[in-house]
């Protein structure tokens, strides 16, 4: 089977990483995308507890057939990087994995630990991100080019803080949830 792998802190999810996921699942590149939250931030941000992380996720995917949470790194210990997710995927699973990533990303994969080992494990589906043209394919990479509805969770963050809607960022049921849950208000 072919697994696109959509790591990421999804605090919160949003509309643009569901379009990504849609995007994924219409290329028929892969089969299935599982998404990968991140037990701790990689530049050490602080991030609501996995709980509060997945049921947001949940509500999100609940319309999608194909998608799966994958707690693989949640239930990590220590430091965790790509490259163990994968292997450990890649151990415990025989899928063709795509790692879904964002063109923004591709100038710091060569800083990525192990990156030669991770491009050999696995395949690479890059969206072009507005501002992060992509003029040469990267070899070896499916590049998914078109424009899409860029949102940040920091934004999302910041206007809950500030008491302003989300309601065109995020679904209606995640909204509710942060609302009802009182997230964000006093954090970015």
């Amino acid at each position: 089977m072919k697994v696109g792998l959509f790591g990421g802190s999804f605090n919160p999810i949003h509309k643009s990483h569901i379009e990504v996921i849609n995007k994924t699942l219409e290329s028929k590149v892969v089969e299935e995308v599982w998404i990968i939250p991140c037990k701790e931030h990689a530049f050490g941000k602080n991030l609501l507890n996995s709980e509060q992380r997945i049921r947001m996720i949940e509500y999100a995917i609940k319309e999608i057939d194909s998608v799966k949470i994958n707690r693989v790194e949640l239930n990590s210990k220590g430091i965790n990087y790509t490259i163990d997710t994968v292997r450990k995927l890649k151990k415990e699973f025989n899928h063709d994995f795509y790692f879904i990533i964002g063109s923004d990303v591709l100038p710091d994969l060569p800083y990525w630990k192990k990156n030669e080992e991770l491009v050999e494990l696995v395949n690479f589906l890059v969206f072009e991100r507005k501002g992060y043209l992509i003029r040469k394919e990267p070899q070896d990479m499916t590049v998914q080019r078109g424009s899409f509805f860029e949102v940040s969770s920091t934004e999302i963050r910041e206007r809950v803080a500030k008491g302003k809607p989300i309601s065109r960022l995020v679904f209606t049921e995640v909204e509710n949830y942060i609302i009802r849950e009182g997230l964000y208000n006093d954090r970015v």
